[in-house]
């Protein structure tokens, strides 16, 4: 079972169209304006989260009421009650609608809590061709976090894959030319690692001939600039065990959290 298994291992665990809503359900219009603002406009979050814990209070049972909560405290740098919201979603055991399942997996990715994610994410795999339409771009965010090749290729190669492929085919490509199946994996797990109680959002930018990580902590610039040393150090120690200079066409950026820009329903 996936659960029990290493999450950086190859493993055949073989945006519109899922937001499907009643337009006028007030929680559904205010997450979507929640996921059009900019992380640094805190009043406006903070005005979104009041009215939503009115939703929710109304209905304690409403799903995307908590989904949005949780998205205003990782906006917000709040990690640890963005982590309440996740773990009391997850205690309840309900079967979510595809919407807010996309959601949740997403806001679970962006958490660093990725084997939770996984254990989600697996039926979806093991039904690919079934599922690839609604969850792909969310499939793609987590084996792109995970460091996994195989994934990718397996995503990217089916032939119900949309057509977004955003220089992900080049990349993996030239990636697996150069080895870096195991490299990248390990990569990641050392930012995992590391960063994994930190996270509040994490995001990649990808051309054919480059991915850039963007990972987004709660800590301020002076912060951000040590803990960015200790990591490059630990990426270094990896490369010198390895005897590698480092992974050519990849890089990792770090901000906080406040430079994030709006949400992207990657």
């Amino acid at each position: 079972m996936l659960d029990n298994q290493n999450i950086f291992e190859d493993e055949d665990i073989a945006e519109e169209d899922v937001l499907e809503e009643d337009e006028n359900d007030q929680v559904f219009f205010l997450y979507n304006q929640l996921i059009n603002l900019d992380y640094a406009d805190i009043e406006n979050i903070q005005q979104i989260e009041i009215s939503l814990y009115k939703e929710l209070n109304a209905a304690p049972d409403d799903n995307l009421a908590i989904l949005g909560l949780m998205q205003t405290q990782l906006m917000l740098g709040n990690r640890d009650k963005a982590k309440d919201f996740a773990y009391s979603l997850w205690d309840k055991g309900e079967q979510l609608d595809a919407m807010e399942e996309y959601i949740y997996i997403k806001a679970l990715i962006n958490l660093g809590l990725w084997k939770m994610a996984s254990i989600l994410l697996k039926p979806h795999f093991e039904q690919l061709s079934r599922d690839i339409d609604k969850f792909f771009k969310v499939m793609i965010k987590f084996s792109t976090m995970i460091g996994n090749l195989y994934l990718l290729e397996r995503l990217l190669s089916n032939p119900k894959a949309p057509n977004i492929d955003m220089g992900c085919k080049e990349i993996v490509a030239l990636y697996k030319q150069k080895n870096y199946d195991n490299h990248l994996k390990n990569i990641m797990k050392i930012v995992h690692e590391h960063l994994g109680e930190k996270l509040c959002a994490c995001e990649y930018q990808i051309t054919p001939e480059n991915l850039d990580i963007c990972l987004y902590i709660p800590e301020k610039d002076e912060t951000l600039t040590e803990i960015n040393s200790d990591l490059q150090a630990k990426f270094n120690d990896y490369y010198q065990k390895f005897g590698i200079s480092g992974l050519d066409n990849f890089s990792i950026s770090l901000y906080s959290i406040s430079q994030h820009l709006k949400e992207r329903m990657y």
